[in-house]
């Protein structure tokens, strides 16, 4: 099988009032400089909807346009350079919020994928293990309706545990050695054997990270990390002007992939929006190969 190399890109927008046309405008223009393959966006409104149909490139198909508005406010949105052969949403487990997985195939030069995006719930109070019970189970949903060779980005509001847990999986139960659900933060290869190839070299000095101490350069300088717990963070108060308690620290943006391990290469990842913050929520920035 012929594999595709693939750049993705996952954002939450934050729905907030505060600035919100030029922060999207500000977004519209990260995207452009990255010239990612596939964005998954999260908190989307109805006016960035509108300035993301005026603004962005006409190589991107927009899909995930719910006709009816999006019924808790905001909603979940996939911008993709491959055109969708298909697309549909699926709301997930004991959802209170409306919040649901918008799953797509693609037709990329050489294969079908699948790609998908997702908000978990938002609840942080004090039962907050009931709460991270029922993100993860809502997570458990999301891989078990993705077909195989899928890719799954979106916010997790997971706060637990930010150390690699493979989720059940209903086709391979019993194999520790090919988790189900992949965390591709801790897929990328050693830093002296990783191959950085952005298409656009103007892009190489802007990826950044949230924690200089844990990020080195390449010979195109391009930052890279050494993946310490709580290096990266996307969720970041001590580094993102928009988050009030700078104490917090949280890698709640994720990419999974649901794939066999020996199927999988991941180039490059960093945070995006450090310098020019568009939302409360860094972006994250990666190319895969499966």
């Amino acid at each position: 099988m012929v594999s595709s190399l693939l750049t993705v890109m996952t954002w939450n927008m934050w729905f907030d009032r505060n600035n919100r046309r030029q922060r999207t405008e500000t977004l519209i223009n990260e995207i452009r400089t990255y010239d990612p393959d596939i964005i998954a966006l999260q908190e989307v409104v109805p006016e960035s909807l509108e300035i993301i149909v005026a603004k962005m490139p006409p190589s991107y198909y927009i899909i995930g346009i719910n006709p009816n508005g999006f019924p808790a406010g905001y909603d979940t949105l996939i911008l993709s350079k491959f055109p969708p052969i298909q697309w549909d949403r699926y709301y997930l487990p004991k959802t209170k919020m409306g919040r649901n997985l918008l799953l797509t195939t693609l037709q990329t030069p050489t294969s079908q994928i699948t790609v998908g995006t997702f908000h978990l719930e938002s609840i942080f109070n004090k039962l907050a293990n009931t709460a991270e019970i029922l993100k993860e189970s809502q997570l458990k949903y999301i891989y078990a309706i993705s077909p195989m060779n899928s890719i799954l980005m979106g916010d997790t509001n997971l706060i637990k545990d930010e150390d690699p847990q493979p989720l059940p999986s209903p086709e391979s139960p019993k194999h520790p050695n090919n988790p189900p659900i992949i965390d591709i933060y801790y897929m990328s290869q050693p830093f002296s054997e990783r191959v950085l190839s952005p298409r656009n070299e103007q892009i190489s000095t802007q990826i950044t990270h949230t924690d200089a101490s844990a990020s080195h350069q390449d010979s195109h300088g391009l930052g890279v990390s050494q993946f310490q717990k709580g290096a990266d963070a996307t969720y970041c108060g001590r580094t993102n002007k928009h988050v009030k308690d700078k104490s917090i620290q949280s890698r709640l943006d994720r990419i999974y992939v649901k794939i066999k391990r020996n199927s999988l290469k991941v180039h490059f990842y960093g945070l995006t929006g450090t310098l020019t913050q568009p939302s409360d929520h860094f972006g994250v920035f990666t190319q895969i190969e499966i």
